[in-house]
């Protein structure tokens, strides 16, 4: 690892990281551990997790076995043919890109803080430079628990195919940890590599990548455009509050996929939800690191495996209600394989906790304030009408009675829930072609 200390933050001034609108979060004091203090909280969160999603497991199965019993239903999806190389399961972008002439390039990116990001970029190898300066470039964020692999698992059927095919230059961002934590000089054993939430990763994830696709992409554009999805939509909504990080000018377009910004009823209905709002404040229950490390190393076991899409589809559907009804059969067990991924346990106590962030505050913003200015690029909404973890219909509502931009649109799906917006069959002309037309009005 190098050693680059001087020029690299590891702690996040409260006052000056915070967008001007964003809810306020208590104290944040700077905590430190003893290496002991860090082995006891490693162990006895072990133990605790692994005891806690054996029982969600249980409930999970039980209720799939309940389901598939009492709502046998074949499929109205249209059938597409796949060859049986197609259908393998590999948890790799490029292997399925290759049946389409394309190849997925990685690139590393390191942040102001320190974290070493992995990107990657859509290409034809055999495209000309001429022909890649006339893309224009795009960068895609994924949700919570996500990789970039959420917007091109179904393939042909992908948003970031069909964006690659309408002409623009298609890149795939991936917030820290992913995978695989890399930090200049942290190691993963150190809390501090965990010491993070989703501030950090609007003031120093996104605009990390933004800099290096506007730095690294032919077209030497001036600005790009962002669509992101759930959590992603998180970090665009912060980073255009206000301004807070000079970011605006080098956006032309915000498109926000099931937005994350206004809790949804499902935080408040669900009983497992509540147990870990709570029991992520209990540092003995989840530790003081990763969220879940059991996942990845059940991940990285299994992951080849149709059990582990099964057991991750299972869980999904108990935890949050989502269903595989809109997506196509024959590659659902493909979407899984780019998650989960490392996150941290405060990162999650952001997101569930009752005494700060996004479920006690309902919003990630103050809800009667302006966000936005004359500098904001336009902004599009995709709204699943089914998707019970966020209020989209709330966000509505702000950018209707308190906003002023008129650089705004939406589109509503009835039958959309929050995954549906990547993954359906029809996601293409549903959600891509209404992106596409928006791009070409305003970016």
């Amino acid at each position: 690892m190098v050693d680059n200390r001087e020029d690299i933050s590891l702690s996040t001034d409260l006052h000056s990281s915070q967008s001007a609108h964003l809810v306020p979060k208590e104290g944040d004091p700077i905590l430190k551990y003893s290496k002991p203090t860090q082995l006891w909280y490693s162990v006895s969160s072990t133990v605790c997790t692994t005891f806690f999603l054996s029982i969600l497991l249980i409930f999970a199965l039980v209720q799939y076995v309940i389901n598939s019993l009492l709502h046998r239903k074949s499929s109205q999806i249209e059938h597409v043919y796949r060859s049986k190389q197609e259908l393998k399961l590999v948890p790799d972008l490029n292997y399925y890109y290759q049946f389409f002439d394309l190849q997925v390039n990685k690139y590393e990116v390191v942040t102001k803080d320190g974290f070493v990001l992995m990107m990657q970029r859509i290409i034809h190898p055999f495209e000309s430079l001429s022909e890649r300066k006339q893309r224009k470039p795009i960068l895609l964020l994924h949700g919570l628990l996500q990789s970039s692999g959420s917007f091109c698992s179904s393939g042909k059927e992908s948003l970031a195919y069909y964006l690659f095919k309408n002409g623009y230059d298609v890149w795939l961002g991936n917030n820290r940890c992913g995978f695989e934590p890399r930090h200049l000089f942290l190691d993963p054993n150190d809390y501090n590599m965990w010491n993070w939430d989703i501030v950090d990763m609007a003031q120093y994830d996104l605009t990390a990548m933004i800099d290096h696709v506007l730095n690294n992409s032919d077209s030497q554009q001036p600005k790009l455009s962002l669509i992101c999805h759930s959590q992603g939509t998180t970090q665009g909504f912060i980073t255009l509050d206000s301004d807070r990080f000079q970011i605006s000018h080098k956006i032309n377009c915000f498109v926000a996929l099931s937005p994350a910004v206004y809790g949804g009823s499902l935080l408040e209905e669900k009983l497992f939800i509540k147990v870990i709002a709570k029991m992520s404040l209990k540092k003995f229950f989840f530790g003081i690191k990763s969220f879940l490390p059991i996942m990845m190393h059940m991940r990285n076991l299994l992951i080849q495996t149709k059990l582990f899409g099964f057991l991750s589809y299972t869980m999904f559907n108990y935890l949050f209600d989502w269903t595989d009804k809109l997506w196509d059969n024959d590659i659902k067990y493909r979407h899984f394989l780019f998650s989960p991924v490392y996150v941290s346990v405060k990162l999650m106590s952001w997101w569930l906790n009752d005494k700060n962030g996004f479920k006690s505050s309902k919003a990630i913003l103050e809800d009667d304030k302006r966000w936005f200015n004359e500098n904001t690029p336009a902004i599009f909404l995709v709204i699943p009408r089914k998707d019970k973890l966020v209020d989209g219909a709330a966000l509505v509502k702000h950018m209707v009675e308190v906003e002023e931009t008129n650089k705004f649109d939406l589109i509503y799906l009835d039958e959309y829930s929050h995954l549906d917006v990547l993954w359906s069959k029809t996601v293409l002309n549903d959600v891509g072609k209404p992106i596409v037309d928006f791009l070409q009005k305003f970016s």
